[in-house]
């Protein structure tokens, strides 16, 4: 999707939750030790690296007040809450409570909401990108809701199995 690298995973740093080389076979993944080897939190952290770096960055807000600071400054609040309360979620779920299903769903309506701060900076602000790379960010949003919805759902079982 973008053709520079936002996060250290493909510099072989952190541990890829794709598929699995070596003795467990093909085509399963690695287990997940913690909330960095999850998909999910891999894509939203290079998601809000992105509208850190790309976006708020090259916008040069003069008034934080006007609309257009107003727009930026939400966009990059939402951006940003996701890939934590993905991690806050992760460890809320050994817990006894379902508090890790409802974060899930904050993550899920923060995404919803990062979907629309694109839209609007991308309508609104004058930011100099290209509608292409707006349009590509609003669907790893959205994968990446799908990816939070399904994490949710093995949570769910996982937790009524126990």
């Amino acid at each position: 999707m973008y053709k520079k690298n936002y996060t250290n995973y493909d510099k072989g740093t952190w541990v890829h939750a794709g598929k699995a080389k070596g003795n467990f076979g093909s085509g399963t993944k690695k287990a997940v030790k913690t909330f960095m080897d999850l998909e999910v939190y891999q894509k939203a952290l290079e998601a809000s690296v992105f509208v850190a770096n790309e976006i708020v960055k090259k916008c040069e807000i003069k008034d934080k007040d006007s609309l257009d600071g107003k727009i930026i400054e939400c966009l990059t609040i939402c951006a940003m809450k996701i890939p934590h309360l993905i991690a806050e979620s992760h460890s809320k779920r050994f817990g006894s409570s379902t508090e890790c299903l409802d974060m899930l769903d904050q993550t899920m309506l923060q995404c919803n909401k990062a979907a629309v701060y694109l839209e609007q900076t991308r309508d609104i602000c004058e930011t100099g990108l290209e509608w292409e790379k707006f349009d590509e960010l609003i669907k790893k949003y959205f994968y990446i809701r799908r990816k939070v919805l399904n994490l949710q759902r093995v949570w769910r079982k996982y937790i009524t199995e126990n």
